[in-house]
């Protein structure tokens, strides 16, 4: 399971102006808000962001758990979140750069985690049903998963015609690979819409969803 090996690169070269978005500031308090409504964080919790960027997600629920894990692909995005980290004081923020599978021998994670959370990041991994079954194999007994990503799409909707990408979900197909990855409760809700000019020139809304689900207690997977 891997990444596309140009977007580690292009994030980079982003990191620094990607916060001067506003549809990007408020798409991310819209996650946020779903998040905390259909999960709620408990303060003894060990969270997980996967793909967390620039700490947009990352950041708010650093305030509300005991601690979390802020993995990315991209050292500039990590760089970003490390400052933003340190001005507000955050020292329960710990970052680590590299895809999700090396998570999976990390002896930091072993442990397992409470809950993992996750924002427009899915899609940019090539084979979803072995990227949700690590997920559910680095939660804790009974974890919890939450993650936001787009509602199956058109295909225009990456400016850049090359990026290797799935072009959202079906929430059905995905219910199906949560249930095989050992994961029930799977709940699915609209968390935000993106209205913008596509790369071919038309006007599209697109509908990001959180999907929230459960590790079974009995679950094999771990």
């Amino acid at each position: 399971m891997k990444e596309n090996s140009n977007h580690s690169n292009r994030f980079d070269n982003a990191a620094e102006t990607w916060d001067e978005s506003p549809r990007r500031l408020a798409m991310a308090a819209k996650v946020c808000a779903a998040i905390e409504e259909s999960v709620g964080i408990d303060p003894s919790w060990n969270m997980l962001d996967v793909g967390c960027g620039t700490g947009l997600v990352t950041l708010p629920f650093a305030k509300k758990a005991l601690h979390i894990t802020a993995l990315d692909t991209s050292a500039g995005m990590l760089e970003v979140l490390e400052k933003k980290a340190a001005a507000e004081q955050l020292s329960n923020i710990t970052t680590l750069c590299g895809e999700l599978g090396s998570l999976v021998s990390d002896h930091r994670c072993r442990a397992g985690f409470d809950c993992i959370i996750s924002s427009m990041t899915l899609h940019h991994i090539d084979n979803t049903s072995e990227a949700l079954a690590m997920l559910a194999g680095l939660l804790k007994k009974d974890g919890t998963l939450a993650f936001a990503d787009l509602d199956s799409e058109d295909g225009y909707f990456h400016d850049n015609a090359e990026e290797e990408v799935h072009h959202g979900f079906d929430r059905a197909e995905l219910a199906s690979l949560l249930a095989s990855a050992g994961l029930s409760n799977v709940s699915f809700r609209t968390a935000a819409e993106i209205t913008k000019v596509n790369r071919i020139g038309k006007e599209r809304t697109y509908s990001i969803f959180l999907c929230t689900a459960r590790k079974n207690p009995t679950s094999s997977n771990t």
